[in-house]
């Protein structure tokens, strides 16, 4: 992946060239500032950084202004979303601590603790991938925040006795769509995933004889030059575009390569574990849970539309212009909640 730096910066070189294009959109605002929500500020300067993370792995040609402000838009989005999530937390007097923090961190540093070179820190290894610390923690936060809100938000989901019997009887009669799918997608260019094919280092018979190992995985292909994210996910929260392709793979072996924007992609699928009907007070206990998790994101869209209309959400007038390259109309300048809700619109569309 490191060979993948300098391309990276080219790519940034020349994404400065429009750069001045792009800044213009948020000029004239005290401090950089581009919203406030509740009368905390979100800047220029942290979208950026944000907008950095997300990208530094990419190897792909420099993207074009229109794209960068579509992105700038989703990070600002989301950004305000974390923002509501931590202010509904200290509303309800929750909080996720310095030492929950600290504890998760590590977690994450001990899982790439093999990818360090001798006596470089975490902090090093980020900072050579273009990633800024401090951002990152405040990223760590804002994700445990999240969890801490849905935790909470799953307490107050209604479901009845009755409800519950029929999931379980959904899950009876339907076993493998309730199964448990762990697998990995590598992102890379059509050569090095064609060459990662037909790579036998974890195929079934090394994975029989050797065993597996997340760790050693993920930094083999990284070495190679090839992103690779770890994926765990229940059959029936499988995104459709993967669930397709998994449910008909063999045990540890790799994917046909499929094109995703402007990146190729192939998986390759560690485990499938099918659900298997134990006894009847697991599967009930297995329905309530599956039933809840089912009924969580609507939860959570409700509370997040209610927590909009009853803040003070303000945006630069200047943002308009970014929202008016998604093709949404009649954008009002001074009508914040509006914007907000029409970007929101807008995003689902986009991931749509």
């Amino acid at each position: 992946m490191k060979k993948n730096i300098i391309f990276i910066l080219l790519c940034l070189c020349l994404l400065a060239f429009n750069y001045d294009r792009l800044l213009s959109l948020f000029q004239n605002n005290d401090e950089s500032v581009l919203a406030k929500v509740n009368g905390e500020v979100i800047s220029l300067e942290e979208i950026e950084k944000l907008y950095d993370m997300r990208n530094v792995h990419l190897n792909t040609p420099a993207p074009d202004v229109e794209r960068v402000q579509k992105e700038y838009a989703e990070i600002l989005y989301n950004r305000i979303k974390q923002i509501l999530v931590s202010q509904e937390l200290t509303k309800r007097n929750t909080e996720v601590s310095d030492d929950d923090v600290s504890a998760f961190e590590n977690i994450i540093k001990k899982s790439y603790g093999e990818m360090l070179a001798d006596g470089q820190s975490f902090e090093d290894y980020l900072a050579e991938y273009g990633i800024d610390y401090e951002e990152w923690i405040k990223q760590v936060r804002a994700q445990l925040e999240n969890d801490t809100l849905h935790a909470l938000l799953l307490k107050e989901i209604p479901i009845t006795t009755e409800e519950t019997i029929q999931f379980a009887e959904k899950i009876k009669e339907h076993p493998k769509e309730f199964s448990t799918i762990k697998f990995y997608k590598l992102i890379g260019n059509q050569k090095l995933l064609q060459e990662i094919q037909k790579d036998t280092n974890f195929s079934h018979d090394a994975v029989l004889e050797k065993g597996f190992s997340g760790i050693d995985f993920i930094h083999y292909f990284e070495k190679k030059g090839a992103v690779v994210y770890e994926s765990l996910f229940d059959s029936d929260n499988l995104p459709d575009e993967y669930k397709s392709i998994l449910v008909s793979m063999d045990i540890n072996t790799f994917s046909a390569i499929f094109q995703e924007d402007d990146s190729a992609y192939i998986l390759y699928l560690e485990d499938r574990k099918n659900f298997k009907e134990d006894d009847a007070v697991d599967l009930y206990l297995l329905a309530e849970e599956r039933l809840l998790q089912e009924k969580l994101p609507q939860k959570f869209t409700e509370w997040l539309e209610t927590a909009i209309k009853n803040s003070d959400i303000y945006i630069v007038n200047s943002f308009k212009n970014v929202v008016s390259h998604m093709d949404v109309d009649d954008v009002k300048a001074n009508d914040d909640i509006n914007n907000i809700s029409k970007l929101h619109d807008v995003l689902r569309e986009i991931k749509n």
